[in-house]
């Protein structure tokens, strides 16, 4: 990094205080869960490495409640699913292009919605996915098996129940968007 610095090349420098960041995000397990606010900046600094490989920019908007912000998750939970957005929704559009996460709370639910407005998903292929990640067909390696959203939603299930996991919407040409719904905690508990 500092040789980078030495020669101006300031892009590599953040390229690399962003990879030393992911890295140790990724081998510090001290728990099961994270706080939103953890899981979003290693996110944020996956995206800024991301960036780097396209001539075009994928922009992270972000409309959270205050108090979701403290909300415990499973770690690595959302980045799979901006992972996903990438490469099955926006890499193939090559432009630049947002992906939205919005954070709803109703009652003793909370939401986190992660959209893409990259090319979508036709009926057949938004139902197959959601028969893998809900354990109805087998999921095996290779491009676009869905086995790192099965993943997210087994951990989702295991820690907070059947009640809670993932939903998935898309439109073919437009858009898609997976929910992460999980119990609210409250700041009392």
């Amino acid at each position: 990094k500092m040789m980078a610095e030495i020669d101006e090349k300031y892009e590599i420098s953040d390229a690399v205080t962003s990879l030393g960041k992911l890295l140790r995000y990724s081998m510090r397990w001290k728990s099961q869960t994270v706080t939103v606010e953890e899981e979003v900046e290693y996110i944020k600094n996956y995206l800024a490495l991301i960036n780097l490989r396209f001539d075009y920019e994928i922009y992270l908007s972000i409309n959270m409640p205050e108090t979701m912000w403290r909300q415990k998750i499973p770690k690595m939970s959302l980045q799979p699913i901006i992972e996903n957005a990438i490469n099955h929704g926006v890499e193939d559009i090559a432009e630049n292009t947002s992906i939205y996460m919005k954070g709803v709370i109703e009652g003793s639910m909370c939401m986190i919605k992660i959209t893409d407005s990259g090319k979508g998903m036709s009926k057949e292929q938004t139902d197959a996915l959601r028969n893998k990640i809900n354990g109805g067909l087998d999921v095996c390696g290779g491009e676009g098996n869905g086995i790192g959203l099965k993943n997210v939603q087994d951990r989702i299930r295991i820690s907070f129940g059947k009640a809670y996991g993932l939903e998935i919407a898309s439109e073919e040409g437009c858009y898609t968007q997976v929910i992460v719904k999980i119990p609210y905690e409250t700041e009392e508990g």
